[in-house]
């Protein structure tokens, strides 16, 4: 571990200034060159960590405000960093995960948001840092650092030496074959920041033979979507799938609406994906787009659910749903990450009900019954 900072005072002592980041990462290019970029930027870099065992060390002596960490790291890897940190001393964790090894990095960094890491992002290219990614970077961490976080027990065993080396590999579920017909309901589901650990959550607490479809629409990196949808599949009853053009809506499956389309339901009550380009601080896909096509296609025979995330995304759609007679619910503040896109709903009048997250299954079942 590098850095010259004092022992912090410990969690919630009282602080103002900068957000104070820990950088974990075995580059040692990256760990000398980033902190120089971020202080430049205002945030403070309190020290340096060449791999997770030293990053456990550093979050116990310093706690800093967030913690950025690369997921690919010798001796302890960001998957059991995380969890051992989350249930120690648990602080708000953004994981990086390069794009040379993409496959197996997110899987891995998919695992840990299940132990309480908060976000996933790809790992900075130095060379590319410029005023606007430097500019995302430091917002997503000084968003993050203000985010309260508990404890996550998982991390307080230690797993045995011949699994440490393999914390990605996670068998399949073993679930019975089931038979998805033509979908005669459909819930819309918006997410963001925190939106895959809560589709996660929202997803394994409906069973394989749910009798409605799922469209979803999570921003999140083009890089990550497949691997989201396979750590979905795998992990959840339900079958996960990335959304195709003109495709039929079935039961008991959920459609991922591909990053960079916007996806729609149309009156034939199929998958739309349409070309085109975000407008200014929109988002492609749009949750609005997709809730309001659903208000459109489906009317009252629709549910649309808003996650947690930031901005308003979702909020006018809902609005649409609401008033087609459909069912609508926002994520409540205590369960968010990030309580901006159901925050924006619910001062709309979008919301029907504001539900903690572990209560919107239940909801969605008891409307279908």
């Amino acid at each position: 571990m590098s850095g010259s900072a004092q022992p912090d005072p410990g969690p919630g002592a009282p602080r103002g200034g900068p957000v104070r980041v820990l950088i974990v990462d075995d580059s040692a290019t990256f760990r000398s060159a980033l902190p120089a970029v971020l202080e430049r930027a205002g945030v403070r870099v309190v020290a340096t960590a060449a791999d997770g065992e030293e990053a456990v060390k550093a979050v116990a002596l310093l706690h800093p405000d967030v913690v950025l960490m690369d997921v690919r790291m010798p001796r302890l890897d960001g998957l059991l960093a995380t969890q051992r940190i989350m249930a120690r001393t648990p602080v708000p964790i953004l994981l990086m995960t390069a794009r040379d090894n993409l496959a197996a990095d997110v899987d891995l960094g998919l695992r840990a948001l299940e132990c309480g890491a908060l976000e996933l992002i790809p790992k900075p290219d130095l060379s590319d840092l410029r005023e606007g990614g430097l500019l995302r970077l430091v917002s997503q961490l000084r968003l993050l650092a203000g985010v309260p976080v508990i404890s996550h027990p998982r991390g307080r065993r230690e797993l045995p030496p011949e699994q440490a080396g393999d914390s990605g590999a996670h068998p399949l579920l073993n679930r019975p074959t089931t038979f998805h017909k033509r979908a005669k309901r459909v819930v819309g589901v918006v997410a963001s920041t925190g939106g895959p650990r809560a589709l996660l959550d929202l997803l394994q607490g409906l069973p394989s033979n749910f009798p409605a479809a799922l469209v979803v629409v999570q921003h999140i990196d083009e890089a990550f979507q497949e691997g989201l949808v396979r750590w979905l599949e795998e992990e959840t009853p339900l079958r996960v799938v990335l959304a195709g053009p003109d495709e039929d809506l079935h039961t008991g499956t959920a459609y991922l609406a591909p990053q960079g389309r916007f996806a729609e339901v149309t009156a034939r009550r199929r998958i739309q994906l349409g070309e085109g380009r975000a407008s200014a601080g929109g988002h492609c896909p749009s949750g609005d787009r997709l809730l309001t096509s659903l208000a459109s296609a489906y009317g009252a025979h629709a549910i649309g659910v808003v996650l947690t995330g930031m901005g308003n995304d979702g909020a006018e759609g809902l609005l649409r749903l609401r008033r087609a007679g459909a069912h609508t619910v926002a994520q409540d503040e205590t369960s968010s990450v990030i309580w901006g896109m159901p925050r924006a709903a619910v001062e709309a009048g979008a919301a029907e009900r504001v539900l903690p997250l572990s209560e919107i299954a239940p909801a969605l079942l008891g409307w279908l019954a």
